[in-house]
Parts: C-alpha cells; structure tokens; sequence
C-alpha cells in the first residue's frame, strides 16, 4: 500500500461559498486544528478529531472547505508564520535577523507543533512569503550569493525549529508518563542515574552532573542563537553592529 499522494497547496483551491446548511468555513475549521495542535501534538491531529470539534457529520464534510488533511496543513502552518511580529527597526542585519528569529521561537512555542509540520508542506502561504520576503530585504544588502543566504536562514530555521522539536518531544514524554514538573523527572531519573553517579567508569560526566548550579541563561534557545550568529558573522566576514 503506498502512500497518499500530496495535495495540491491550499492556496490553489478557493474556498467554496457557504451553505444554508452549515456554518463550517476555513476559518473555523482552523480554529479547531490549531487548538487540538496546540493541546495534544501534532499526531493528535486528525480529520475526524477535526471533524468532531466543529460538529460536522463526518470527516469527508472538511475535504469541501480545505481539499485534504495537506491543506489543513498548510492553513495552520501558515497561521503561525502570520502571528510572527516583523521588528520595526531593523535597519541593521544581525540585530534584525536575531529579533526576528527570537520573534519566530516565542510564537513556535505556543505551537510546538510546528516544528514537526513545517517541512512536510511547502511553506507558500501569504504570512510565510511575507515572512521570507522581510528576511531576505533584511540580509540583501549583505552581498552575499542566494545560496549563501539559503545557508545563513537555514542555520537559523534549523535552531529555532530543532528547538520546538525537542521541547515538543519533552512535552510528549512527559505527559504519557505523567512527569509534569522538574521535580518529577530528577526523581524518576534518580534511581537510574546513582549507579551511573556512584560508580568510576564515567568520572568527567559525573563531575559534571554534581557540578551543575542551574545558573546559566535564562533562555539557552537565545543563548545559542547568539552564538550561532557570531560564527555565521565571523565564518562570512559579515559587518558586526
């Protein structure tokens, strides 16, 4: 049995007029997705979840609306690219693309989802092209070739998203075994980790883990980030602010 083939991009598919009928529309059939995401996961995203959420009869009743489970897709992935603010003040490269790309992971983490969704569609939507648009009118003036600003924003996408992946996978562990809180997983941990600890076959990771005072940066995803640019600047000769 192979594999449905992928659905044409939303955006291709006009949305169909109303009826007496119902009161489905995109825009509700959105909603619900996007709260079910935002709950459970991306794998708890399913037509019939969807379906239910907004009342319809069946599954087949959305097809109408957004084509296939693809276009749901690609409204939701869309949705998040609109939520993303694009700084104001970004006369300056790194000050910009670093605000914008801390912009993106404040919105991401209220849909971690997205990290798991985002390259299964092509992201084309309205929101997602003005996004790209403002990033690469940002890094123009840099000089630098279209394959080496595909290197710059894809080390960028790839940090922020790897980031809503792990915390996503975080989230996911912890609910199926009811780990909710720090807390919780150190003494769910402990029984494995004080033989580890106790023993002297792993000294330097024992030093490290006794080591550890909890006081680094506030946000490491920030953190990164910074350091991130700091090579791309110095990997590429860029200007530094």
């Amino acid at each position: 049995m192979t594999d449905e083939a992928p659905g044409p991009l939303i955006w291709s598919l006009p949305e169909p007029p109303g009826r007496p009928t119902t009161s489905l529309s995109r825009a509700e059939i959105l909603r619900a997705a996007l709260t079910i995401a935002d709950a459970e996961g991306a794998r708890a995203l399913t037509m019939r979840r969807v379906a239910t959420a907004v009342g319809a009869s069946t599954p087949m009743s959305l097809y109408r609306y957004v084509g296939s489970k693809d276009g749901l897709v690609d409204l939701m992935i869309d949705a998040v690219y609109g939520e993303i603010a694009l700084p104001p003040d970004a006369a300056e490269w790194r000050t910009g693309l670093e605000r914008l790309a801390l912009s993106t992971w404040t919105v991401i983490q209220r849909h971690l989802w997205f990290g798991e969704l985002v390259h299964t569609r092509p992201p084309l939507g309205p929101n997602a092209l003005r996004y790209f648009d403002f990033r690469f009118a940002l890094l123009e003036p840099l000089d630098l070739s279209a394959d080496e600003l595909s290197l710059v924003t894809g080390a960028v996408d790839g940090h922020i998203f790897g980031a809503a992946l792990q915390s996503a996978e975080e989230l996911r562990m912890r609910s199926r075994v009811g780990l909710r809180t720090d807390a919780d997983l150190a003494a769910a941990a402990r029984p494995i980790l004080d033989p580890i600890l106790s023993g002297d076959r792993y000294p330097a990771f024992a030093r490290w883990f006794h080591a550890r005072t909890g006081s680094g940066p506030a946000d490491p995803v920030a953190w990164t980030l910074a350091c991130l640019l700091d090579g791309i600047t110095d990997r590429l000769g860029l200007p530094k602010p």
